[in-house]
């Protein structure tokens, strides 16, 4: 069964509303003063922007294709899941793994360049970057269910899609414009390999046998919440400067 249900724009619905409101916010943003820009220079201030504007359009994505509706009605977990042994145990070995890979490898391999910490705006931050990242995410899977191919197909096409679409996300914006410097060089390729391709796979396997959409967006969300802690997003008011995309 399709994951993405059935949906109707401009109802009075909850995700309408939401969508509208991250238009607003992301109308402001982009029409706000202007800051700025220095090729190759990461500035504080800039990467706030240009992450609140990269979370109005994922938003909007996620409703425009249904995935925002779907989230707001399905449950975390469906009834009697909890008494499936298999559900159980696949859903705890993928929390261990998310659990090691983004609490343990992934600080190993990042800086924080001495940047103070800001517990309470980095996790809002956090929050933020999870639930709206999570869902573009879910876009692929969406735009992969028209295909027409079966849940495992779906999930094997959506893997393809989003590794296209990581590598482009990363290189030249994410990693550039929003994220502090905080990669170690020798760590990059541990990272994708050890981190985020088993998050990736288990994941999508989960999606396609058992379809908890909500809960593998908060599953997500821990996980760029820890990102974010670890390398200590700056605040926007920080007076803080460096390389963009600096390795070490």
């Amino acid at each position: 069964m399709p994951l993405v249900q059935p949906y109707a724009l401009f109802t009075n619905q909850v995700a309408d509303w939401i969508a509208g409101a991250a238009l607003l916010v992301g109308l402001t943003l982009l029409l706000g003063t202007p800051l700025k820009w220095q090729p190759r220079q990461y500035e504080p201030r800039l990467a706030w922007r240009c992450a609140g504007l990269y979370f109005c359009a994922g938003l909007m994505l996620s409703w425009g294709l249904g995935v925002l509706h779907s989230l707001l009605a399905a449950p975390l977990v469906r009834a009697g899941q909890w008494r499936e042994p298999y559900w159980l145990a696949y859903t705890l070995a993928y929390v261990l793994v998310l659990w090691f890979a983004y609490m343990v490898l992934w600080p190993r391999g990042s800086f924080t360049d001495g940047r103070r910490k800001h517990p309470w705006l980095t996790t809002a931050y956090g929050l933020a970057w999870g639930l709206c990242h999570g869902q573009v995410f879910l876009c692929f899977w969406a735009l992969a269910e028209r295909s027409g191919l079966g849940s495992l197909g779906v999930a094997a096409l959506t893997y393809l899609l989003l590794s296209g679409y990581n590598f482009v996300y990363h290189q030249f914006f994410w990693d550039v414009q929003v994220s502090p410097p905080h990669n170690y060089a020798a760590w990059n390729l541990k990272k994708v390999l050890y981190c985020h391709t088993p998050n990736l796979l288990l994941g999508l396997v989960w999606l396609a046998i058992w379809g908890n959409f909500s809960l593998w967006l908060l599953l997500q969300t821990g996980c760029l919440l820890a990102s974010a802690h670890h390398m200590r997003f700056p605040a926007w008011y920080d007076d803080y400067t460096a390389i963009a995309g600096e390795t070490r």
